[in-house]
């Protein structure tokens, strides 16, 4: 599973039970991180997932942005939480690239469709990546 955590809004995507095709599932409008990690819990647990990778909003160089800090509190409040693996992944370029997904097929995007096809991205990064 795939999250795409931002201060309004978070992005969730899956994969199918092979691991080969990610799917965009749901954008999420938390009232606040304990809600947000109770629907991910939920989500988890319906599906099997073995493995989350939250999204880290590094700067162009690589380095940590002010708030890749908020991500890493929330990822440990995560692990804390659930019984399952959580691993930080470059989301560099994402959005723009979700942007361009629905540019390119003539579609316009709502900011909610956006986080989520950001997080299937994600997710097809790394389960590219993990093949290779």
């Amino acid at each position: 599973m795939a999250v795409d955590y931002g201060q309004k809004r978070v992005g969730v995507a899956i994969t199918d039970p092979l691991c080969t095709i990610p799917q965009p599932l749901v954008t999420i409008r938390p009232k606040s991180i304990a809600d947000l990690i109770k629907r991910l819990k939920c989500i988890a647990s319906e599906n099997n997932v073995g493995l989350i990778i939250v999204g880290n909003p590094v700067s162009l160089r690589g380095e940590p942005t002010e708030f890749s800090r908020k991500i890493e509190r929330f990822i440990e409040r995560l692990k804390q939480q659930l019984d399952i693996e959580v691993q930080k992944w470059d989301e560099r370029y994402l959005s723009k690239f979700a942007v361009n997904k629905f540019k390119e097929a003539g579609l316009s995007a709502k900011k909610e469709d956006i986080d989520r096809v950001a997080a299937s991205l994600m997710l097809e990064e790394y389960l590219l990546k993990r093949q290779s």
